[in-house]
């Protein structure tokens, strides 16, 4: 009895209960418990610092904009809208209306002026394109009004790229956008942290690409047929959300590989926080800080809202390059993931892998029949 006894307590007689690992480091939980406090505090504090921070005095700088009429009128207009302290405006001359028009169109210029001629009782008139950004067109509109009222004109407003019913704040574009990067953000996001063994590329290639094509059909039912904001440009919408999707999912996959869970930072910093001021959707881009001018050629969100954008509004006009770089973050992720793995496997290999593979083990080893098993 007593050593029936005995053997059913680990101490001897003594009652079993939780053992408390001594050999485990005492700083840990308090690692983790300061990483749990310091990661929403970041987040919070980039969201808060970057978007008030870009978007907060909304002032034009360098907005491009042209003057048309006879050259005794447009050139010194011109001239003297340049020479305005703190550069608001960069004004070239154009030779015709037709031309202006074109111009604001093809979104080379925010806006153009066509002065009357001399002596006639007309109008001067403002292009702008609505679609091309409703601030934008807010600060078109507070350059050349002055210049109206002080030679005593009426000015009529024609818009070249007027939004839809469906969308006359023009926002669909963005939040669409938005939905495409939060996609493929989210979906490495989570698998890093909850499915690990998903992340090899032979897995999350094939994955990717059909949780992209996934994405992009429910987001194009949702804007489209179940709330009206999209009309038509059905095989172009899903595409470009496909590639969306798609070339930010390998981006973060990429981060994930450097960084492990503190990819989440530089992944929800470079897809949104700092993408939605870049995107010259919500606010022009020559309306905040001059970097936000770089990234919004080099970021995912503002190429895919002004692609988009183009597609639906302007006849798909100047899609090239914006394409272009989401397809460089799709390269460019997966190449340098593939990199990362093959060096990290090069490097992993030691001396001792020769042991592990059936031939140096004996047939009778138990090394051997392990490897024999999980055949």
């Amino acid at each position: 009895m007593e050593s029936a006894e005995s053997s059913g307590s680990p101490t001897g007689g003594q009652p079993a209960g939780p053992q408390v690992d001594k050999g485990a480091p005492k700083g840990g939980n308090t690692k983790k418990y300061v990483f749990m406090v310091v990661f929403p505090f970041v987040l919070v504090m980039m969201l808060v610092g970057i978007y008030a921070g870009s978007m907060h005095a909304p002032t034009p700088r360098d907005l491009p904009v042209a003057v048309t009429g006879t050259a005794a009128q447009a050139q010194p207009l011109a001239d003297s809208l340049n020479a305005t302290g703190g550069s608001p405006v960069e004004v070239r001359v154009v030779a015709t209306a037709d031309e202006a028009r074109q111009l604001v169109h093809d979104r080379e210029i925010a806006g153009a002026l066509a002065l009357p001629a001399q002596g006639s009782d007309d109008g001067a008139v403002l292009y702008t394109a609505q679609a091309a950004g409703a601030a934008q067109v807010q600060m078109v509109q507070s350059v050349f009004q002055p210049v109206a009222d002080a030679q005593q004109l009426t000015l009529e407003q024609q818009d070249i790229a007027p939004l839809p019913a469906s969308d006359g704040m023009g926002v669909t574009t963005l939040f669409t956008a938005i939905g495409w990067m939060l996609a493929g953000y989210m979906l490495v996001t989570v698998l890093t942290s909850g499915a690990p063994e998903l992340l090899p590329l032979r897995r999350l290639v094939p994955l990717l690409a059909g949780w992209s094509a996934l994405v992009s059909a429910l987001v194009w039912v949702i804007v489209g047929p179940l709330i009206g904001a999209i009309d038509g440009h059905v095989l172009p919408v899903l595409g470009l959300g496909w590639l969306s999707v798609f070339a930010v999912g390998l981006g973060q996959t990429l981060f994930a590989r450097l960084l492990g869970p503190l990819a989440v930072v530089p992944g929800i910093a470079l897809f949104m926080f700092l993408g939605v001021p870049a995107s010259n959707i919500m606010m022009s881009i020559h309306s905040v800080p001059g970097f936000f001018g770089f990234l919004h050629h080099v970021l995912p969100l503002p190429a895919a809202g002004e692609t988009l954008r183009s597609i639906l509004y302007f006849g798909g006009d100047g899609v090239g390059p914006h394409l272009l770089v989401l397809a460089a973050w799709a390269v460019a992720g997966l190449a340098l993931t593939a990199g990362i793995d093959l060096l990290r496997r090069r490097t992993s290999r030691g001396p001792d892998e020769a042991a592990d593979t059936p031939s140096s083990s004996p047939a009778g080893s138990p090394g051997a029949q392990g490897a024999l098993t999980s055949a």
